[in-house]
């Protein structure tokens, strides 16, 4: 199953978890799933209406997904999905 990074900010929903493994073949699919078991992470990542909320990066093997397919890029068994979001400040 592809493992899921995940920041800090967000781990309070996940039991403290660093890194979660979640089934799924598209990083949209592993993000539903991901939501089906920890659901309080769903306003730290998604907007009401669906997709990602702007603040947020993802990275599948160390490639930004929007330089890729989105939330439709393929996933595989061994990959990695970094969850980054943006720091604000200056």
């Amino acid at each position: 199953m592809p493992k899921i990074f995940v920041p800090t900010i967000m781990r309070k929903h996940t039991e403290n978890k660093a890194t979660v493994e979640v089934p799924g073949t598209t990083v949209s699919e592993v993000f539903d799933n991901l939501l089906d078991s920890y659901p309080l992470v769903r306003d730290l990542l998604r907007r009401k209406e669906g997709g990602l909320l702007p603040h947020i990066n993802v990275f599948v093997n160390g490639d930004d997904i929007r330089a890729l397919d989105g939330e439709k890029t393929g996933l595989t068994d061994r990959d990695e999905v970094h969850v980054v979001p943006a720091m604000a400040g200056g």
